[in-house]
């Protein structure tokens, strides 16, 4: 991988004096994997993303409609798949979780997991939230593995907005929850936070695999009632860096579930940019991933 313009990476502390890291109120700060604080950890991407040694890449990715920060035009397909699958694929995950899709609707009359699949080589499994368009919208997961199984889990929704899914995928090591929470109520995120922790821990507590969760939960602080519902059974293993393109703002996470007590070591987490593509301009949100021990 070529050298990256710029290191977005990591927690709080990682690089003294660094504009890169972005503090937020209620955040995660205290979660440290020791680079850079004198304990002879090292930041492992120094020269770019590469994947490390006997790592597991686990990642997720708001795509916005393949369609940019900017504001999407129902009358005009403006999707860049070539592009948002570039992304992906310098991000180089072993899974990604995808948010916002359409499946051949009347915006966008394609598959856009099938056709961002076809450009990485990836194993796609599409969930459907909504109709919509004449077809349907909804979350998204690309695999290195073919899942054995997968399921998508309805989200409660007492307050009637948008209803909201969780698709979960069975490997043969390891478990993964891809989820995209209300945006206009913290009613039901906290509900929705509640239903993934009753889902997981009904299938998965007693379960050798370890369980992963990556998403957008629409919600910047740690302190708020969904995320603090969610720690009860998981552990944040992304790094504590904004994850919007356009603002200040962290609402994309990768986390692990503790419920079952997993042997893991976190060996690295960024929000990453790359020289070869202008990850700004691809969507309004950032790709954020963490790397665990296989």
């Amino acid at each position: 991988m070529n050298t990256v313009l710029k290191i977005s990476v990591l927690l709080a502390g990682i690089i003294a004096g660094s504009t890169a890291c972005h503090k937020l109120d209620g955040d995660n700060s205290d979660f440290d994997l020791g680079f850079g604080q004198g304990d002879g950890a090292e930041n492992p991407y120094v020269n770019g993303y590469d994947r490390l040694e006997n790592s597991l890449r686990i990642a997720t990715y708001n795509l916005h409609r393949c369609e940019g920060p900017v504001t999407q035009d129902p009358s005009i397909d403006q999707s860049h798949y070539d592009q948002t699958a570039k992304v992906i694929s310098l991000v180089n995950p072993d899974i990604i979780a995808l948010q916002e899709l359409d499946e051949n609707t009347s915006w966008h009359p394609v598959s856009q997991i099938q056709e961002l699949a076809s450009r990485t080589g990836l194993h796609a499994t599409f969930g459907r939230a909504i109709d919509q368009r004449g077809g349907q919208y909804g979350n998204g997961i690309l695999s290195k593995e073919e899942p054995l199984k997968t399921e998508v889990v309805p989200l409660p929704n007492p307050d009637n907005t948008e209803s909201r899914i969780a698709l979960v995928a069975e490997f043969e090591n390891y478990v993964f929850v891809a989820t995209h929470f209300c945006h206009k109520s913290e009613n039901n995120r906290t509900e929705q936070a509640k239903a993934i922790n009753e889902y997981v821990g009904s299938h998965y507590s007693t379960s050798p695999k370890r369980v992963f969760l990556g998403g957008d939960l629409n919600t910047n602080k740690t302190s708020a009632a969904p995320v603090v519902e969610l720690l009860k059974n998981w552990s944040i293993i992304s790094s504590n860096d904004f994850t919007m393109s356009t603002g200040n703002t962290r609402i994309d996470y990768v986390m692990i579930y503790t419920g079952n007590s997993p042997d893991y070591n976190v060996l690295g987490a960024a929000v990453p940019t790359f020289g070869e593509v202008d990850v700004y301009t691809v969507s309004d949100h950032l790709p954020v991933f963490a790397d665990v021990n296989e």
